[in-house]
């Protein structure tokens, strides 16, 4: 029954149609453009973070200290287990939707929750063997391939990540327990997730020296660490040194941990899925205030409170405003170490001014609201579409919603980046004005996407958020305008002023524009009628 139910789980959240909302059979020319969207999608991310590490592992080497490269992985890997089960844990294991279906089936509750589990850990594998596949190339290219030590590699992996899951399940689940008591209790998450990530951010600042490379001063943090988790140690020594004894050491502890783990919290699993999340409702005597408001108005003060009642939502297309603001403020304390972010990230050396137009341009184009909005209406599609309003209003309003959440923050950061790194005035307001033109391009861009490959049959909102074909052509469409404006800068850096230049960029940016907008006036209504939630 678990083979089934596990074959059956994977399918439900991982076939193409459930990741991409259509059928391919029925639709090639779309099956290709997001064939197409995929392959880009890996070669950008493959190739920039891949020439990073690539770097880094060189260096290492001629230090005579390439088995750092596996400290980076671990650190990396691990930290990204945490995220995902922080995220997924609690409404996967401890609260799943599917809960009133599984439960009246004979099925054991174990066997339920081995399943959940082993999907939980397949999601997290793919996840963070497809982020630290860079990485490990590195460090088997500079040390030499080794069969031993690959096959440790891929053990080691496997077991390594569970004992961080253990802890962050039972943490995901306290932090829905506690918040659930507040009246705001999906903010407050956002809150602390979002805190987190700039406790993050502003730590790795200060832990750089000034003028140190971002990835290279991080060597003497992420060796403390290594130092300092003994499983860390194990996994390093049994790759690079093909030691059995730390693999042994690895697998064991681990396994037990990951045996007690399904044998003591299949009772909690049970306990807490019967209760439910318990939220506490108070009354409200205020009077009832009727305010007129226009349609687009109202449209958008909906897209807010969906916003903002989604953890996963809020958290993944946030993150961008979120850096924006950390990086731009903490510009004024750490000029520096932010300049030598930019640059590495840029992977060029670029003025700071260029440097700064492309880390704002690409945290725009991590704000993808538009491209996911709505497809999360899901099955209340219907009723959008049976209401009095035009499908180009409806889309509008998400495009507003989307420019609302970066524009100001985009504007702030550029003001205070001028501040830091001494930016004169007028750079500052062609800057504004050619992020204000490009955030509009991304989000009706972002639109147009989600109008065409829409999702509403979804079982959980990360299908949506983070699996759709709308997400994933959404952040790389943006990465492509960002690319279109690169390419038009470096033909044109030779020629005339950055001025000029930046003027030109936003002229460039209105043309895109223009097609984009007339096809969403026009095509709307037709694409509206033809979606069925």
């Amino acid at each position: 029954m678990y083979r089934q139910l596990t074959k059956l789980l994977l399918k439900q959240n991982f076939s193409l149609k459930r990741l991409l909302g259509f059928d391919f059979k029925k639709s090639k020319t779309k099956a290709i453009l997001i064939g197409i969207a995929i392959l880009y999608a890996l070669v950008v991310f493959i190739g920039a973070i891949g020439f990073m590490f690539f770097n880094l592992g060189e260096i290492l080497h001629d230090m005579g200290q390439t088995e750092m490269m596996l400290s980076f992985l671990t650190v990396y890997s691990i930290g990204l287990s945490i995220v995902i089960v922080l995220l997924r844990a609690s409404g996967y294991l401890f609260y799943y939707k599917d809960y009133d279906i599984l439960a009246p089936l004979p099925i054991h509750p174990r066997t339920i929750l081995l399943s959940k589990i082993s999907v939980l850990m397949i999601m997290l594998y793919f996840s963070s063997f497809l982020f630290t596949l860079p990485i490990a190339f590195s460090y088997f290219y500079w040390t030499g391939f080794n069969v031993l030590g690959f096959i440790f590699y891929m053990i080691g992996f496997i077991f390594l990540p569970l004992v961080p899951v253990i802890v962050m399940s039972f943490l995901s689940l306290l932090i829905a327990m506690a918040t659930a008591k507040f009246r705001h209790s999906k903010l407050i998450s956002i809150i602390i997730l979002f805190g987190a990530t700039i406790g993050l951010l502003v730590g790795s600042f200060s832990v750089n020296e000034v003028d140190t490379n971002p990835l290279t001063g991080q060597i003497d943090l992420f060796s403390g660490i290594s130092n300092a988790y003994p499983p860390f140690e194990w996994f390093i020594n049994a790759i690079h040194q093909q030691s059995i004894i730390d693999l042994l050491l690895l697998v064991g502890t681990h396994g037990i941990a990951l045996f007690l783990f399904i044998v003591f919290l299949q009772n909690l699993v049970q306990k807490t899925n019967q209760r439910g999340v318990r939220s506490n409702i108070r009354k409200n005597n205020k009077e009832i205030k009727y305010q007129e408001k226009s349609v687009l108005n109202t449209l958008v003060q909906k897209e807010f409170k969906k916003y903002f009642n989604s953890i996963l939502y809020a958290v993944n297309s946030g993150i961008g405003p979120v850096m924006l603001i950390v990086l731009s403020v903490a510009s004024l304390f750490y000029r520096s170490q932010i300049e030598d972010v930019l640059a590495q990230m840029a992977g060029v050396d670029m003025d700071i001014e260029i440097l700064i137009l492309l880390f704002v341009s690409f945290c725009i184009a991590m704000t993808y609201t538009p491209a996911i909005s709505l497809s999360l209406e899901g099955k209340n599609f219907w009723i959008i579409k049976s209401l009095p309003i035009k499908a180009e209003t409806v889309v509008l309003s998400k495009i507003v919603f989307n420019l609302i959440l970066c524009v100001p923050i985009a504007i702030t950061s550029i003001i205070l980046f001028g501040i830091s790194i001494g930016i004169s005035a007028v750079s500052q307001f062609i800057l504004i004005g050619l992020v204000i033109v490009f955030a509009v391009l991304i989000s009706t861009f972002d639109a147009i996407v989600n109008l065409h490959v829409p999702k509403f049959d979804y079982v959980n909102e990360q299908e949506v958020v983070k699996q759709s074909a709308g997400a994933l052509l959404g952040i790389f469409g943006g990465f492509a305008f960002i690319a279109i404006n690169g390419v038009f800068y470096y033909f044109m850096s030779d020629v005339t002023s950055f001025t000029v230049i930046t003027l030109l960029m936003i002229l460039v940016n209105l043309i895109m524009l223009a097609p984009l907008v007339y096809y969403v006036k026009t095509k709307s209504s037709v694409l509206f009628d033809r979606m069925k939630a």
